[in-house]
């Protein structure tokens, strides 16, 4: 099968959201050219070696945003045309047409016609001011942390990117973001791929007080044990614990693919480390096997401290005001 079709089973991506990665970014660059037909949900399952149920999730999602159409008892075949200026100046000027008859077939006169179109325009534009936001990180622990302190900050539309994927599809920074936010260890490397006037915005993680109170007050001598659910999140949260609980006996940290083994390692640990909102990473065996663990639980939640989220804040703010203006 063509290298288009490729997935990589080690990264921290979804393997569905490979494969969309992968078909688009072929049919941007002309690799795939419209009207070619994509390889059936069972001879890209049995070429990568992946579920059906992967295949036709990321064929659904290549559907849904207009990169390939089903057709009925034939297959599946690209859409998307890279776009040029004549055609869809020529769309928008069809659509202008057809919108135009379909007002003067009600009675409206063109000074009626303006009014109305100027008026939408207004409220469009006051409706669709925001910041578009891109949030990059090398771990999905990390970066749902982040994405969920940017989210309380009104005027942001956002994007979460896994590093990882920024590494094999660099074209996903080329969209129109007003702002790139990662942290100081990925930041000069972000800032290589986009072009100088793109704004890349350095933040700085810390655990929380929440988190850091009950790791901190760990007597000397207590067993620590770490669940991640990426391998990168899992040595982040050793290294802290080396720090803050240094007269703990601190255990090696596993990762989602404990599976079934997680009762076993859980036994005799006086507390664990997990993610904020582990359950929804781990597995429903991993997620019992927690539930039923009768030590402390201690949340870990990185969160970017003061200064950053000031500082992205005031930005966001006066983006938004130039873009009201």
């Amino acid at each position: 099968m063509s290298e288009i079709y490729k997935v990589n089973m080690e990264l921290d991506v979804p393997i569905y959201r490979q494969l969309v990665d992968s078909i688009h970014s072929a049919v941007k660059k002309g690799d795939l050219s419209a009207g070619q037909q994509l390889p059936t949900v069972q001879e890209m399952t049995e070429q990568l070696g992946i579920a059906r149920g992967t295949v036709k999730r990321a064929y659904d999602e290549l559907e849904r945003i207009g990169v390939v159409e089903k057709v009925q008892g034939r297959g599946t075949f690209v859409c998307y045309q890279p776009s040029n200026s004549g055609s869809r100046k020529e769309q928008a000027m069809a659509a202008i047409d057809s919108m135009l008859d379909q007002l003067e077939n009600m009675g409206f006169s063109p000074a009626e016609i303006n009014i109305f179109l100027n008026l939408k325009l207004r409220e469009r534009e006051e409706q669709e001011a925001f910041v578009k936001v891109a949030v990059v990180e090398c771990n999905p622990e990390n970066l749902s942390q982040m994405s969920e302190q940017l989210r309380h900050i009104s005027g942001v539309d956002l994007y979460p990117y896994l590093l990882d994927s920024i590494q094999q599809y660099p074209y996903k920074l080329n969209e129109d973001f007003d702002l790139i936010v990662t942290t100081a260890n990925h930041a000069d490397y972000l800032e290589s791929l986009v072009p100088s006037n793109k704004r890349v915005v350095r933040v700085a993680l810390r655990l929380s007080s929440e988190s850091l109170s009950p790791i901190i007050k760990l007597r000397p001598g207590k067993e620590l044990g770490i669940v991640g659910h990426s391998h990168r999140f899992g040595d982040l949260l050793y290294r802290t614990a080396q720090s803050y609980a240094e007269d703990a006996v601190i255990h090696e940290p596993v990762v989602t693919e404990m599976g079934e083994k997680l009762a076993d390692y859980l036994r005799g640990k006086d507390a664990v480390l997990v993610p904020k909102g582990y359950e929804k990473y781990f597995t429903a065996q991993m997620n019992n096997a927690l539930k039923n663990y009768h030590g402390v639980l201690i949340d870990c939640n990185y969160e970017m401290d003061e200064g950053s989220l000031l500082y992205l804040e005031t930005k966001i703010k006066r983006l938004l005001d130039e873009k009201k203006l």
